[in-house]
């Protein structure tokens, strides 16, 4: 069901499924493969079996679900991508502010045209000319790099807002999602890294990361601060 969804979270190598017909199906687990292949000292031993990974990562998932159906405007506000329409008057602002930067900028462009042909026609100094050209190239540099902010910023709201559209549509197709299945794990699921157990605390205690299509990584601690209302 995990064929190559499963990853070490230390050396990002793929884990092995291991079962075999002398141990029952529980026993079946996944395993490091660089552990595996080099020992300990290359990659620490990152053992999980399959019905722990799989109860896991099932109530994350039926989680992140109820995160989108119940709590969707605190789950986008989570994610950095408001709806629609606040989006829009943020993008306008953007976009007005990078429109009035680049018609500067190019006027610019037109200014030191005219004082250079001011200066060779005699009709001003050169130091005033390198003076008032210091200035503008420092005002075209400064725009430069609030342009290129602009763009950057425009980009990656538009591209954020789609990805967490594109995943809240993939949540809804599974609202009542009771187990897993490998259809539903390709459809939601990019990867999933499992953490070397801690036993510092006298118990096993192991992390697992679920990666998830378009999004990335959701703790399970912002989920439950959606939920309470403590998201920022």
């Amino acid at each position: 069901m995990f064929s190559g969804l499963v990853r070490c979270a230390d050396c990002g190598e793929k884990l092995c499924y291991c079962t075999s017909k002398s141990f029952e199906t529980r026993q079946d687990h996944f395993i490091c493969s660089t552990s595996r292949k080099k020992g300990k000292k290359v990659c620490d031993t990152h053992f999980i079996r399959a019905v722990v990974l799989e109860e896991g990562t099932l109530q994350h998932m039926r989680l992140v679900i109820q995160c989108v159906a119940d709590y969707e405007d605190a789950f986008r506000r989570a994610l950095g991508a408001k709806r629609s329409e606040d989006v829009r008057k943020e993008l306008s602002a953007k976009k007005r502010a990078l429109q009035k930067s680049e018609n500067r900028l190019a006027e610019l462009d037109r200014l030191f045209k005219r004082i250079y042909e001011d200066m060779v026609n005699g009709k001003q100094s050169e130091a005033r000319f390198q003076m008032l050209s210091d200035d503008y190239e420092q005002e075209q540099e400064e725009l430069r790099s609030k342009i290129e902010m602009l763009e950057n910023e425009i980009q990656n709201q538009e591209n954020r807002v789609e990805s967490v559209d594109t995943f809240i549509r993939l949540a809804k197709k599974h609202l009542y999602l009771e187990k897993l299945t490998p259809e539903v794990l390709n459809d939601m699921v990019k990867a999933v890294y499992v953490h070397a157990p801690d036993k510092s605390s006298g118990h096993r205690v192991q992390d697992v990361d679920i990666s998830y299509n378009h999004i990335g990584i959701l703790p399970a601690k912002l989920l439950y601060d959606i939920i309470n209302g403590n998201a920022a």
